[in-house]
Order: structure tokens, then C-alpha cells, then sequence
């Protein structure tokens, strides 16, 4: 699959943090865990998926733009790699971490409003899988398991509403997802390998 797809999780991390002063107010920013790495989670019934440690690197360390919005709103946007301050990336051994510059908008206030508030706790983020950068693989059960092993990150910001507990994301797209699952699963099986990985 190389389409865009979209992950919001419950990380219960979501940080308002204060920077260095500039012309006479400090520099506000959302922080926190917006990849988790190497647990896998249930997208759905019978699909769980799992974002290997290191998938995102060659975008945290490469030159193409990363954004951060609030609930992925294109209008609400917090900051992009290119930003001055701009958005920071980090890789851990628990997952990427973010942190954006909050900007002196009336969206920038409501957002520092609701960190401290904590009615902020989750994070999302949109990526898209390299040309075989995940493997697909059907247990005894039926359980379809995805590994993402290397993808491109686009978007990664705070969200109000993650809808599930820390170990289950919300995904769009999810008639696709299986269809795909499906459809590798059974070609890998015909080769007798057991393992399907993305064109």
C-alpha cells in the first residue's frame, strides 16, 4: 500500500513546555510521543500492527517537510521542520518524539489553554509505507499482523480526542487495510514463504 494513511494514539504524554525567551515572552511548545515504536496494537479486530524502531528515520534525519498540526486542521498549523523555531523531531527507544513551537494565535492559546488543562493527551500522525516497507503475516487464528519496517512521515501533532486506550489507534481506511492483507497473504502463501511485503 502506498497510500497516505493515519494514526491517532493515546499516549497520555502531551506536554506544554516553556522555551527561551523571545522579544519578551517565552516560547511555548507541545511535546510528546507521537510514534510509538515496536508494541504491537490492535487497528482493528483481527489486524494488529507495529511500527518497528528506526521505520521514520530517514525522515527525522532527512530534508523533506514535516508538519504539526491540531487534529491534522491544515488551518490550525503549529509548525513545519522549515518553521523558525521549527518543529523537532527525535528518535527514542520508545518512539519519535515531537516537539512544535506553539504560535501567538487565538488557535496557539486555546491549544496552551488545553495542554495545561490536559484535555490534550494524544497525538496522531500521517505517513506513507515505502515501496516493501512492511510485511504482512496471517497467524493460526486469523489474525492479520503488519510490521511497518520503513516508511515516510508526514504530519505528526496533538489531537483532543484519541478514542482509544494506549494500546489501540484509530485508522481510516480500514476495508483497505484488510483488502490488501488479504490479498498479500494469500499470494505469500502460494509461494510458501508466509510472508507478504508490500510492492
Amino acid at each position: 500500500m502506498s497510500v497516505l494513511e493515519k494514526r491517532v494514539i493515546s499516549v497520555d504524554e502531551m506536554e506544554l513546555r516553556d522555551g527561551d525567551a523571545t522579544n519578551g515572552a517565552a516560547q511555548a511548545y507541545a511535546e510528546g510521543l507521537g510514534v510509538v515504536y515496536d508494541r504491537e496494537v490492535e487497528l482493528f479486530e483481527g489486524y494488529l500492527e507495529k511500527i518497528r524502531s528506526g521505520a521514520l528515520s530517514r525522515s527525522v534525519n532527512g530534508d523533506e517537510e514535516i508538519k504539526s498540526y491540531i487534529d491534522h486542521d491544515l488551518a490550525r498549523i503549529l509548525a513545519t521542520t522549515r518553521s523558525k523555531p521549527p518543529l523537532e523531531l527525535s528518535d527514542t527507544p520508545q518512539g519519535l518524539r515531537f516537539k512544535a513551537p506553539i504560535p501567538p494565535t487565538s488557535y496557539g492559546n486555546d491549544l496552551i489553554v488545553n495542554l495545561k488543562r490536559r484535555n490534550i493527551r494524544g497525538a496522531s500522525f500521517a505517513f506513507r509505507v515505502d515501496d516493501g516497507g512492511d510485511i504482512v503475516t496471517r497467524d493460526e487464528n486469523g489474525v492479520f499482523h503488519r510490521e511497518i519496517i520503513s516508511a515516510q512521515l508526514f504530519e505528526v501533532g496533538p489531537v483532543a480526542n484519541p478514542a482509544y486506550p494506549q494500546t489501540k489507534a484509530k485508522v481510516s481506511g480500514r476495508e483497505e487495510l484488510l483488502a490488501d492483507a488479504e490479498k498479500r497473504c494469500a499470494v505469500a502463501a502460494a509461494s510458501d514463504n508466509g510472508i507478504a511485503r508490500s510492492a
